[in-house]
Formats: structure tokens, C-alpha cells, sequence
């Protein structure tokens, strides 16, 4: 008993002190802008080496004051100082050691990144920044906050959707979507290798783990838009990964209700060698559970990534990283009950199955890289990559369903039940046998020249692919209106017919180059970053070209804050998606669609509390060209394949960063956004003629308001214990009904809103205290963590069922996501 009131004790006194934190945290948000805050000095950097790798454990001390720190994994450091000059002092046992002056002034925030040597190369000590990521715009996050991250899905892709301009409706994917793109507009690359996804997956269900292995990733890297030359040919957004290169042997281990994940690394050969291992499972069956459909769910996702390095002499490296991933998910349904409509007005669908749903995406991806530094400017890189898809999709699922209304008089006896008067009945068939291969192998060049003012990247790359698709697919609804046998030969007209042998073969040619000028006039600093890509695909044997520029002010008079400026050209050939209809016809005449960028940008450094905060801010507008029209059903795009449309998006980003408790980073993020899309003709594919609404209409994803908090806290007299709470809310996106083109995306979802939350207790720490027999000793860090998911028990909408009633009604039957679920998780570190 005294155990348990113990507890009981501490949880309620971690939340109460959340909550206190939390309002406060809410209030300072609304004040966020306001420079009163400003109060102290601090010096916040990066330490890295001359290749831009970051430095861990650099020990940082103030000269003849006792004070310092030392660098994260990352090479972050942060330090709080008094008006006045400050030497620093920058030591590693690997690396020759730095001494730097400052000179700060009160308020004033000074961002650095200081480059240290190798102690085995006699060259100058370090150089010095003023500014992190000064050119590129790119938002750098620290990989450990997804550890900590609640929500179903641990991957970096869910710490993006706490960003501004980041939007998602489903918990179970890891697809997003920027500033009014969708899913396949998003470049992602690991080690400088393009990350490809599988094709055939519709739902969130089926998804399994992201390519990123979070356990091993050294740095993340994102724009939302405006980003360089050097990043591929998409449209929205750019996320750049660095797994970590190991300096000793460590690792982790995490198991929960939901998956379990084991990496290792180390090194060999006196350092030469190094290696980068992770193995994880996932099945989410538990999840599952809580959906409406209820049934035999047995989901399976296997991954497999390993990245090895070799240096074969101190200019010449090497190194190979391969991935194997296997998605099985096998779903019997049995029955689905769901209720929807208004107070007054409820109305349950019933739904009976038979049949089963068998899913199979196996992926495999290796990339062999060569890295040569000819002298400490000049750095060249060739990569060689192969990536290989094999996708099957069966199902025959028969569904025999009802409508029916509910009571909802309070008088009634029977008050909360059917009243027994069917609205709709009718039965469905689903059948498909899909099979998809795909195989990607590109090589490619990359250098880096770094002179006086001249900061000169440029590459060259040519890619092939071969896809072949076999396509069966049809649907069968059998209630009023639907399924009718026709005459003269009484044939029954099918819904969502697809039948098709599809083969495609084509190759492309691109390359860009760009250059950094940083130039100090008296009245602050400037950064120009200018360059240009190329295109040419042999399919439609288009030639693109797409110059983009940014500039980067930070004024003298006031250092705390920077302003960025950026516009280019973004053209997306079509890959393999954007080029089939709706009934699996390939238009090998289209072209790339086109999204011009105009970016205007601030960024605010100030301290409150002694601690430090970031306020950012984005203006953008996006002019959309030679736009493919699609189609969004929970996760599966489909296409007009057709360029019948221009369009628009444009809003503001806004977030706040900072330690609103001290040594936890929170914030919160606000974004306002529309976009829309006027399509030119009237023609869906191969259907009859459907005429499409006149004027701007908008896109699917229109998501007009988006707000999102990622929030830490702990308990204050015991920092063992932490709470970490995720908050999403955002509008919902059009929708329309099916095959009726006169009312696309003429409604609206439901908003999305989902509160995770959090509660862990660290069982070991750096400062625990362990005899030389304890089999913890082997242990760095080890907790255990217990999360609550939709702690509000929000039922949110993914999709939706459209079903006919008796009076040829259609009704819009929605498609919940999950429901509160209870997860238990145990991560080791060692």
C-alpha cells in the first residue's frame, strides 16, 4: 500500500506539475515575440570537423571562470555568459585544441560552429562561424527527441509532423505532406542516397516502418520549401538523414507492445573500419484492435540496415549501406459497426464480412559510396545504388451491410439503440490480385571546393528504371443504383474496374550545380547561395532546367536576429504513378509539373529565464503549373495522368523553440495554408465525359489551420521522472463523392485532433551508482516508459465508405482511425 500511494504520489505531482508548466507555456507562446525577454547572454553552436561532421563529448570551458560544458552527440553545446570579453577554450583528445574570444552584450544570442583538426594533421586550429546552417535555410533536429516522442509510430518522420508547415491526418503512416503537396513530393535521402517507397500500399494499416532507422541516425535535416540546387527534382520538401559514424562499440535495445528494435556499432582495424547495424520488428496488431473493423489481424514488418566503412588511407574511404525490408500484413475481417451522422440524426452501419486481405511488400536497397579528399578543400564523392520493389496485393472480401437509424429521443426506452428500420441494405465485393516489380539503379557524382568566399558544390547523376505492373482489380456493389444488370445482354457494370499488363523502361540524366558568397559589409552579413538543376527523361524526352537562389541577412545592429529570402524553380518529372489513369493506362507524353517558390523568412534569437528560445516565421507562395490531378483515398494516390490543371498554395509558418523547462527543448508550431486548382478540360481518363467545377477549386490537401506542441516536463524534485505530451490539431481536407467530377472535393472532413502523452522513469542513469558485480554496470541509460495514446478518445477520420440508401441517397459513412490504447515501452542503452 505505501508503494502504491507512493506512486500514485509522484504521477499526480508530475502532472500537476505538466499542467502549471504547460499553461504557462501556452501563455508564453502568445507572447513570444515580444524582446523584453531578452536578458541575458548565451553562446549556442555546433562543434564539427572539416568534413561538417559533428564532434561529440568537445570539452568547452571558460577560461579563469570554472565554467563549461561539453558537446552532445550532435557537437551542440550551449553556454550562458556575462557581459563582457570570454575566452573560450575547445579541447578533444582526437583533435588539436582551439582558443576563441568573444565579446558578448546583454540580450545578444551568438550562434557558432567552430571546425576543429585532426591532431594528426598539422594544419590551422579551427575555424569559426557565426552562424549554424548559415546558407541553407534547413531546420537541423536532434534525433533523440524521437525516442521520446509519444505516438504509435517511433520514426523521424513523426517528429516532422510537429513542424509548421507539416501536415498529416493518419497516426498509423509515416507519409506527409508539405505546404499543399502530397505524399510522392517529398525528397528524403540517407548518406546522401535517395530514398524510394513502396507503390501498391493504400492505408496506414499495411504501412509498416519507414526506411529511417532512428536508432542510428546522427542528424536531420529539413525544408519546407525554398531549398538548394544540390537537393533532387520534387516539388514540397527536402530531409536530409546522417546515420552516425561509431567511434567505440555502444548500442541500444527497445521492446514494447508494439515493436522491438536492437542496433550495434563499433569499430575495427585501429578505427578504420566501421560498422552501423539495426535490426527492427513491428506488429501492430494490438493497435489494430481498436479500429471498427474487427477481425484476425496479424501485421509483420521486418527491417534490416547495416552501414559499413572503410578508410583505406586518411584521404581515400569507402563505404557500403544496405537495407532488406518485408511487410506481410494478413487481415480476416469479421464485422464493422460504425456511427455516424448529427446529435439528432444518428444513423449505424453494420457491416458483415467473409473473405480475407493478403499484403506482401518486400524492398531491398544497397548503395556502395567512395569518399577522396585530394587536400582539406576539395572533397569528391561517386555513389553507386540499386534499389528493387516486390509488391503483391490479394484480396476477396465479400461485405453484406446494414443502415439503419439510431434513437436519440432521451424519452425512449430504447435510447442509444437501433430502432430496428433499415435505411440501406446492399452487399460488396472487393477483388484484386495486383503485382508490381520494381528495380531503380542509378550512379552518380558529387564534389565540395572550399576556397576564399567560394563554397562550390556541384553533381552529375544518371538513373534507370524498370517497373512492371500486372493489374486485376474490380469492385461489385449490389444495393439501389449501383449494380443494375444492363440490357441488352444484361451484363452487370462493375465499379472500379482495372485490368492491365504494364511495362515501363526509362532513363534520366540530371545534375546541378551551386555556389556559397558570404560577404561582411559594416551594416551585417550577407550569404548568397545561387544554382541550377537539370533534367532530361528519355520517356518524354523533356529537358528542364530550374535555377534557385537564397539570400541570408543578419544585421549588425542586431545580431539576434537573420532574414532569408529564397525563390526558384521546382519541376517533378513523373515517376511511375503520375503516369497511370484511373482504368491503368499509361500517358507516356506527360510532362513534369512545375511549383515556382517564393520564400521570405525571419528567425529571432532571444534567452527568457536564463534559458534559450527561437521564434521563426515563413511567408511563402507557390505558383503551380502543368499540374497531374489526383485523387486521395487514406494513403493511395491515384491519377488523372493528365497536365489539366495550374494552381496555387500559399501561407505562414510560424514556431517557437526553447527550454521552457531547463535542459528539455519544447515548441509549438502554427501554420495557416490554402491552396487550390483550376483544371483546363472536362475529361476523366477513359470514362464518359464529366465536367469539373469552373474556377479555383481546392486541392486534397487543403488543410487551412494546423497547431501542433511537442512538450517536456519533469518532476521537480526528481528529474528521473519526465513527462513528454504531443498535441495535434489541424482542419480537415477536401473530399468528394466517387466518379462525380461536378462536386470534387466539395466537403470537408472532420478536423484532426489527437493529444499522446507520456510518462517515463529512468532507471539509470550517468550518475547511478553500480558495484563492479551488477549486471547493470554493462548499462549506460536504461527507462521505461508508459504512453497513452488519444488520450481523448477522438475518433478521427481517415477515409470514408459511400453507401446508398433505399431512396438513392448516397451517405458518407467515415472510416475512424484508432482509439485510446495503453503502450508499455523499456529502452536500453549500452
Amino acid at each position: 500500500m505505501q508503494l502504491g500511494a507512493g506512486c500514485t504520489f509522484r504521477t499526480t505531482s508530475l502532472i500537476q506539475a505538466a499542467a502549471s508548466r504547460l499553461l504557462m507555456f501556452i501563455v508564453f507562446v502568445l507572447a513570444a515575440g515580444n524582446p523584453a525577454f531578452s536578458q541575458k547572454a548565451m553562446v549556442e553552436g555546433v562543434v564539427q570537423d572539416m568534413q561538417g561532421q559533428p564532434i561529440a563529448d568537445v570539452n568547452i570551458e571558460v577560461e579563469t571562470t570554472g565554467l563549461g560544458t561539453v558537446s552532445n552527440q550532435e557537437g551542440k553545446f550551449r553556454l550562458e555568459l556575462q557581459v563582457g570579453a570570454h575566452h573560450l577554450i575547445f579541447s578533444h583528445i582526437s583533435y588539436s585544441p582551439a582558443r576563441l574570444t568573444l565579446v558578448v552584450q546583454e540580450g545578444q544570442n551568438v550562434p557558432l560552429v567552430v571546425e576543429l583538426e585532426s591532431a594528426a594533421r598539422h594544419l590551422p586550429d579551427f575555424v569559426v562561424r557565426e552562424q549554424v546552417d548559415f546558407p541553407s535555410g534547413m531546420q537541423r533536429l536532434d534525433p533523440r527527441h524521437v525516442r521520446v516522442l509519444p505516438g504509435p509510430t517511433r520514426s523521424v518522420e513523426s517528429l516532422l509532423k510537429t513542424l509548421p508547415g507539416v501536415f498529416s491526418r493518419s497516426e498509423l503512416s509515416h507519409q506527409y505532406s508539405v505546404r499543399g503537396g502530397n505524399f510522392d513530393e517529398n525528397l528524403v535521402y540517407v548518406n546522401g542516397i535517395e530514398i524510394y517507397r513502396p507503390f501498391l500500399i493504400r492505408s496506414g494499416q499495411q504501412e509498416g516502418l519507414s526506411f529511417i532507422n532512428s536508432d542510428l541516425v546522427q542528424s536531420i535535416r529539413f525544408s519546407a520549401g525554398g531549398f538548394e540546387a544540390r537537393f533532387g527534382d520534387k516539388m514540397s520538401s527536402a530531409l536530409d538523414i546522417e546515420y552516425r559514424r561509431p567511434t567505440e562499440f555502444a548500442g541500444s535495445a527497445a521492446i514494447s507492445l508494439l515493436e522491438g528494435s536492437l542496433h550495434l556499432e563499433g569499430t575495427a582495424n585501429n578505427g578504420k573500419t566501421t560498422f552501423l547495424t539495426g535490426l527492427r520488428h513491428k506488429s501492430n496488431q494490438y493497435l489494430l484492435g481498436t479500429l471498427d473493423a474487427t477481425g484476425d489481424y496479424q501485421p509483420s514488418f521486418t527491417d534490416f540496415q547495416a552501414l559499413i566503412t572503410h578508410a583505406i588511407n586518411p584521404r581515400l574511404e569507402i563505404s557500403l549501406l544496405g537495407n532488406y525490408n518485408r511487410n506481410n500484413y494478413l487481415f480476416e475481417p469479421v464485422e464493422q459497426t460504425t456511427r455516424f451522422g448529427t446529435a439528432t440524426d444518428v444513423r449505424q452501419l453494420t457491416i458483415a464480412f467473409r473473405g480475407a486481405e493478403i499484403n506482401r511488400f518486400v524492398t531491398a536497397m544497397g548503395a556502395l559510396s567512395m569518399q577522396y579528399r585530394p587536400n582539406p578543400s576539395l572533397r569528391l564523392r561517386w555513389n553507386m545504388s540499386l534499389f528493387n520493389s516486390d509488391e503483391s496485393e490479394t484480396f476477396d472480401v465479400v461485405g453484406s451491410y446494414l443502415v439503419s437509424r439510431v434513437e436519440t429521443d432521451f424519452g425512449r426506452d430504447n435510447f442509444g439503440q437501433t430502432t430496428g428500420e433499415a435505411l440501406g441494405v446492399g452487399t460488396f465485393l472487393r477483388h484484386a490480385r495486383n503485382r508490381l516489380d520494381a528495380l531503380v539503379w542509378n550512379a552518380s557524382h558529387t564534389g565540395q571546393l572550399i576556397g576564399n568566399n567560394l563554397s562550390l558544390v556541384w553533381g552529375v547523376r544518371f538513373q534507370q528504371e524498370r517497373i512492371t505492373d500486372r493489374l486485376n482489380e474490380w469492385t461489385m456493389i449490389d444495393s439501389s443504383g449501383f449494380s443494375l444488370p444492363r440490357k441488352p445482354y444484361h451484363l452487370i457494370l462493375l465499379q472500379d474496374t482495372l485490368f492491365a499488363r504494364l511495362r515501363l523502361q526509362s532513363s534520366r540524366i540530371s545534375g546541378f550545380v551551386q555556389n556559397t558568397w558570404v560577404f561582411n559589409p559594416s551594416f551585417g552579413r550577407l550569404s548568397l547561395t545561387a544554382g541550377a538543376r537539370v533534367n532530361y527523361w528519355s520517356l518524354n524526352r523533356q529537358f528542364l532546367f530550374s535555377p534557385r537562389s537564397t539570400l541570408v541577412f543578419i544585421p549588425s545592429n542586431m545580431p539576434q536576429w537573420n532574414f532569408r529570402a529564397s525563390v526558384g524553380y521546382f519541376h517533378q518529372p513523373p515517376f511511375y504513378r503520375e503516369l497511370r489513369d484511373f482504368a491503368g493506362n499509361l500517358n507516356t507524353q506527360i510532362r513534369a509539373q512545375e511549383s515556382i517558390h517564393f520564400v521570405l523568412a525571419s528567425e529571432y534569437h532571444f534567452t527568457a529565464w536564463g534559458r534559450p528560445f527561437k521564434y521563426t516565421t515563413e511567408l511563402y507562395y507557390k505558383d503551380l503549373n502543368n499540374l497531374i490531378p489526383y485523387q486521395i483515398d487514406n494513403l493511395r494516390i491515384r491519377y488523372f495522368a493528365r497536365n489539366m490543371a495550374d494552381g496555387y498554395a500559399t501561407g505562414i509558418d510560424m514556431k517557437l523553440h526553447g527550454e521552457f523547462v531547463p535542459g528539455l527543448a519544447s515548441w509549438a508550431s502554427m501554420s495557416l495554408m490554402k491552396t487550390a486548382e483550376r483544371i483546363h478540360d472536362g475529361v476523366n481518363g477513359n470514362v464518359p465525359e464529366n465536367l469539373f467545377p469552373d474556377g479555383f477549386i481546392p486541392r486534397p490537401t487543403d488543410q487551412r489551420f494546423s497547431f501542433s506542441l511537442f512538450f517536456q516536463d519533469f518532476l521537480p524534485r526528481n528529474p528521473n521522472y519526465k513527462v513528454h505530451l504531443a498535441f495535434f490539431y489541424s482542419t480537415g481536407v477536401p473530399f468528394g463523392p466517387p466518379s462525380d467530377n461536378t462536386f470534387r472535393n466539395a466537403l470537408r472532413m472532420a478536423p484532426y485532433r489527437r493529444v499522446d502523452i507520456g510518462f517515463s522513469k529512468q532507471l539509470i542513469g550517468e550518475s547511478t551508482q553500480r558495484n563492479a558485480n551488477n549486471f547493470f554496470r554493462h548499462f549506460d541509460n536504461l527507462w521505461i516508459t508508459a504512453e497513452i495514446f488519444n488520450l481523448l478518445q477522438i475518433n478521427n477520420t481517415i477515409s470514408y465508405h459511400w453507401i446508398r440508401d433505399v431512396e438513392n441517397r448516397l451517405f458518407a459513412v467515415p472510416n475512424y482511425l484508432t482509439s485510446r490504447l495503453i503502450n508499455l515501452k523499456l529502452v536500453a542503452q549500452f
